[in-house]
């Protein structure tokens, strides 16, 4: 590296192959380094990682294993593998297995087995997991297993508890992979056309020297890139299917920059060795899907939260399973997110119900369509009436990340809410307690469930769930303080002193703990021996 005086920056990089830019090795590093915490108010991940969303998913998967089943009724026999590249934070994970498995005991595939993949490039993230109490019982039978995987690097793919290595003797129905917000993580390839000629953009990199430490970046997001093109020539991959679409792209578009997902492909291309080349992919993330939307548009915009990415170019992605006598399926374009499915040694036209499914799920009210009302509800909670936040709350399947945004409405809306509503909520309770799924240094449902429970008075259910959050949130003073009410409207007053006093120890300063505390203390004293 070299350091030009005159405006104090520090060259990184020039003129290289996107796909072997440095930034490429700096976001493995920091992923590597940060582990699960880089999805505590990091790296955005709420959109791909919630129960509408997995439950969308699982009712795809269920169709999919009934008409492959269906087609192929020796399949019964073989487990179907699920493979999520990147899980990152594994709480999508942990509810498309709750989901799935549910909807598998309830329909006439109870003897199907399903073997579900976390697979990860850092084995931070895998012990995490591993670890985790949510996924334990899926864990414990068998139906969950992890993998440490690295998208960008052929090498044999073993699963860490069975010890099974992956290959086509193992994977004998079609391999099922999901890739949320992964592709725009992992290494592409820029190119630009212009006037008729296809070039590659070649990235250069510098930064201010003030964030520079041990001859590296400190913040990828003071990282200046800059770009030179280089005309190519045809059999730029070798390739067969990637230079048809290079060239495709050159006669197609007017003027614009495009990038190639390289790196994905490299993992699709891994994966369909192992699967017998049967591959059926649902991807989430954010992108291009028409060749209408991938003209016209400037060199490549990079988005750094913590990590960084990029534009995923889905058109690419289904041109690579469709030239290869597969399939594709991306929903009309819409703002926001897309989800697509790929199909890889099969067409959609041999599964019927699956594309009849698809079209509902994906095509129809999407994971796209919810998160932009979610956004709407997120911004105008406040003026809404108690009946308009379960409604909401109910569309979300009982989402605890957004009834912990508004809890706080919700009790302020208890007392003069009708008495329908109230139990509408009080009922579905139990269904937003088993979608916690734990995070460091982020707030408890259960606490909220039970403060909720107090609210509307009903103790027995509220002291439940604060004494289940005990797990998650130690021994906090609000935790105890209620805990001690809670057992003295139960009438349980010896405990509730216990409490109390409990609680003034944790805050010694607490003048409404020290009345309590004498209230009881007289009330027990009072008390005729029984």
């Amino acid at each position: 590296m070299k350091a030009d005086s005159t405006n104090r920056k520090v060259v990184i990089e020039q003129h290289k192959r996107f796909s072997q830019s440095a930034l490429w090795r700096l976001q493995r590093e920091y992923f590597d380094k940060e582990g699960i915490n880089a999805w505590v108010n990091q790296v955005p991940f709420y959109i791909t990682s919630n129960p509408f969303i997995a439950n969308t998913y699982a009712k795809v998967v269920l169709t999919f294993i009934q008409d492959w089943v269906n087609n192929h009724p020796e399949a019964i026999s073989h487990p179907f593998y699920i493979m999520e590249l990147g899980t990152g934070s594994g709480r999508f994970s942990y509810y498309f297995v709750k989901t799935l498995t549910d909807l598998l005991k309830s329909s006439s595939l109870k003897e199907v087995k399903i073997k579900y993949i976390m697979s990860d490039f850092t084995k931070h993230n895998i012990k995490y997991h591993e670890e985790h109490p949510a996924l334990k019982p899926f864990i414990d039978q068998n139906i969950i297993d992890f993998a440490l995987f690295d998208m960008e690097v052929e090498r044999p793919l073993t699963l860490l508890r069975s010890n099974t290595r992956l290959s086509t003797q193992v994977l004998v129905n079609p391999l099922t992979v999901f890739a949320n917000y992964i592709f725009d993580t992992v290494s592409h390839d820029a190119f630009t056309v212009h006037e008729g000629k296809l070039y590659e953009l070649l990235f250069s990199l510098s930064t201010d020297e003030t964030n520079m430490k041990d001859n590296r970046p400190v913040d990828m997001q003071h990282i200046s890139v800059d770009y030179h093109i280089n005309e190519i020539k045809p059999h730029y991959y070798n390739d067969k299917v990637l230079d048809e679409l290079l060239s495709f792209y050159k006669k197609s578009f007017t003027s614009t920059s495009f990038l190639i997902p390289s790196g994905s492909f490299h993992a699709l291309n891994y994966l369909k060795k192992l699967a017998n080349n049967k591959l059926f992919i649902i991807s989430t993330d954010k992108g291009y899907s028409s060749l209408d939307t991938l003209d016209n548009l400037g060199h490549p915009s990079i988005s750094f939260h913590g990590s960084f990415s990029m534009m995923v170019n889905f058109h690419a992605i289904a041109e690579y399973f469709t030239r290869a006598g597969g399939d594709a399926f991306i929903p009309t374009s819409r703002k926001g997110i897309k989800t697509a499915v790929f199909a890889s040694g099969f067409t959609f036209n041999e599964l019927p119900h699956t594309y009849l499914a698809i079209n509902e799920r994906i095509e129809g009210f999407s994971p796209s369509d919810y998160f932009t009302l979610h956004r709407r509800m997120s911004d105008s909670f406040q003026e809404c009436d108690l009946d308009t936040i379960a409604s909401h709350m109910h569309l979300a399947l009982w989402d605890p990340h957004i009834y912990l945004k508004l809890s706080n409405r919700v009790l302020s809306l208890v007392n003069e809410a009708d008495s329908e509503t109230i139990n509408f909520i009080a009922h579905n309770m139990k269904k937003m307690a088993e979608n916690y799924y734990y995070m460091p240094k982020t707030e408890c449902i259960l606490f909220e469930i039970g403060t909720f429970f107090h609210a509307i008075k009903r103790y027995d259910e509220a002291l439940n769930y604060y004494q289940q959050a005990h797990v998650y949130v130690g021994d906090q003073f609000g935790l105890f303080y209620n805990i001690g009410l809670c057992q003295h409207h139960l009438n349980q007053n010896e405990a509730a002193l216990q409490t109390f006093k409990h609680a003034l120890q944790l805050d010694a300063e607490s003048k409404e703990t020290e009345e309590w505390i004498s209230f009881l203390e007289k009330t027990l004293t009072e008390q005729p021996d029984k």
